[in-house]
């Protein structure tokens, strides 16, 4: 969800009652990851088929995570003009949906509701999905759709809980924003404050990254010296040791 967005209009896929749905070119660039990602686990998780199968179920769940995207996206949007805010244009790209925002919330109420809509939508495609993979494992058939599916559930889910981190621009800081919005009655001061949260957790997050780099730089290391030492050294060099002693 966004007021202001430097993206350049891409493909448009269509308007309804006025609300213009574009793609920028870069979502190719995700897709591509994806499908590429996908495919490369789906034979780990789901062996016996072939490549090529594995690649068209990798394309097919990367272009369905886009699909739920722009329907994260969508979801604000809506909300944004139930409560009277224009929204002109909703975009996917590089990045995930941004729906341009053309006002600002009259109510901390209406702040709340747009910025949850997004995640809630998530969650709810979370379990479709969960269940029509689940619906299919039961069933003995589509053994490779069903994967797809379960890797679709976790996405959302994922997506879901990432934005409801309480840090602006996500989603979590514009929820936290309308707390603040409501608690103190202004609502610049709760800009602020949601800003400023959003720091600290971008500084957390990169943190967290450092020290599971460091984390396994450290076990890598001790993975080596071992290798290196030889299994077959290890009990010659504990007699040593007890006979030092």
């Amino acid at each position: 969800m966004s007021r202001q967005a430097g993206i350049e209009r891409g493909l448009v896929l269509g308007r309804v009652r006025g609300l213009t749905v574009s793609v920028h070119w870069s979502v190719l660039v995700i897709v591509w990851l994806f499908a590429w990602s996908l495919a490369g686990t789906l034979p780990q998780t789901t062996p016996g088929y072939s490549r090529g199968a594995y690649w068209l179920a990798g394309l097919c769940g990367a272009v369905l995570l886009a699909v739920a995207l722009l329907a994260h996206a969508l979801a604000h949007a809506v909300v944004a003009r139930r409560a009277g805010i224009p929204v002109p244009e909703v975009t996917l790209w590089l990045f995930g949906g941004i729906a341009r925002l053309a006002g600002e919330a009259r109510t901390p109420r209406d702040e709340f509701r747009m910025a949850a809509a997004g995640p809630a939508l998530s969650l709810v495609l979370s379990g479709v999905f969960a269940a029509a993979a689940t619906a299919l494992a039961t069933g003995g058939a589509g053994a490779l759709a069903a994967a797809v599916l379960a890797w679709l559930a976790v996405a959302n889910a994922v997506l879901a809980v990432f934005n409801l981190l309480p840090g602006a621009p996500l989603d979590g800081g514009r929820i936290l924003r309308a707390y603040l919005w409501r608690r103190h009655g202004d609502p610049a001061r709760a800009a602020i404050g949601a800003a400023q949260a959003g720091c600290v957790l971008g500084y957390v997050l990169i943190g967290l990254g450092l020290l599971q780099l460091l984390l396994a730089s450290v076990i890598g290391g001790a993975i080596a010296a071992i290798s290196t030492a030889g299994p077959a050294d290890v009990p010659g060099r504990c007699r040593r040791f007890r006979c030092r002693r």
